[in-house]
């Protein structure tokens, strides 16, 4: 009787675990080498700019307008000038996130990581550079080949990092990164139906489709996409959730698992939490860790004990969002 008011409860709540709307977006499309990349490249482009779109954020591309002869013109500007001129000129700081995007393929050499550009290449340890002064939210997604890198060297605090592969030597084309472009606006990656698609459930999905091609093609997986929002810089296999729920456990006790912060994300928030104020937000966010950490310790409680504190917490939760600002 208790599990099945907990759950309408839960239901009712409709958890709405994001951050504020808003922010920019830095869509990067790499030199597509090969013809053959350059309609998927296209595509994934088109994706991300039409969620941007929908999220209302403001968007500005670096590449996107490579067709395979501008790559092949000599005379066409190169980008990492543009890329590293644009991040300069960008505020460090606030509460909006900045969304950096890549769309290409990733390159390595034994010993250093790139992003493969139309003209120069830039390695993770430069962006890494650029990107070191700002502290504002920021969430940075490498769909590309030989990405995982780009995870260690760009992980910090207020910052969710998404790589195709979880190693350098993850080489070949990567699909991840397609399949995560439209993962992030669509309402059937929304796992816990709450209305709207977080980052983590992006991720899961995205990834678990990417395995699904290789299954179905009988191919063997050539990347395992990694996400890493605790700024330790090892990041969290995705098959380490079902859904959106941590399953798995790290080897070692001093490596925290991601996902927390990348739950609370979403490109396109929903009207309930738009609604929102920031105090209730904050009240939200901090009844909701204590949920899970409530959920943690299950085992060592007695059932009525858990599910008696469950309550507690679902019902100070359903309150947030059965209470308007003006009341």
């Amino acid at each position: 009787m208790i599990r099945r008011f907990l759950q309408h409860l839960a239901l009712s709540a409709s958890l709405a675990l994001t951050l504020p709307a808003g922010g920019d977006l830095l869509l990067i499309m790499g030199a597509p080498g090969e013809e053959d990349y350059l309609a998927p490249f296209q595509r994934t482009t088109a994706a991300w700019i039409d969620a941007s779109d929908l999220a209302g954020l403001n968007a500005h591309t670096i590449g996107a307008t490579i067709t395979a002869e501008s790559e092949d013109d000599e005379n066409t500007p190169a980008l990492r000038d543009e890329l590293r001129d644009w991040l300069a000129a960008q505020p460090t700081d606030g509460e909006q996130p900045l969304w950096v995007i890549y769309v290409g393929h990733g390159t390595f050499d034994g010993r250093i990581a790139k992003l493969n550009l139309r003209g120069p290449d830039v390695s993770a340890a430069e962006l890494r550079e650029w990107l070191a002064p700002f502290q504002r939210p920021m969430v940075i997604v490498h769909g590309g080949s030989a990405s995982a890198p780009f995870l260690n060297a760009l992980s910090g605090p207020n910052r969710i990092v998404i790589t195709a592969t979880e190693n350098a030597n993850e080489i070949n084309y990567a699909r991840f990164g397609e399949r995560f472009a439209t993962a992030v606006s669509n309402p059937d990656a929304d796992i816990d139906r709450d209305g709207q698609t977080s980052v983590l459930e992006a991720f899961v999905s995205a990834a678990n489709k990417t395995e699904l091609y290789y299954d179905e093609n009988e191919r063997l997986s050539t990347e395992h996409a990694l996400l890493d929002d605790n700024g330790d810089g090892r990041g969290t296999p995705f098959d380490w959730f079902n859904g959106t729920r941590l399953v798995k456990t790290a080897e070692q006790p001093t490596q925290s698992p991601d996902g927390k912060r990348a739950r609370l994300l979403s490109l396109i928030p929903s009207l309930a939490e738009q609604n929102l104020t920031d105090a209730q937000r904050a009240a939200r966010n901090k009844l909701e860790a204590a949920v899970e950490a409530l959920r943690s310790q299950k085992a060592t409680l007695e059932a009525d004990d858990y599910y008696a504190q469950l309550e507690v917490l679902f019902r100070q939760l359903s309150r947030i969002y059965t209470t308007t600002p003006a009341e």
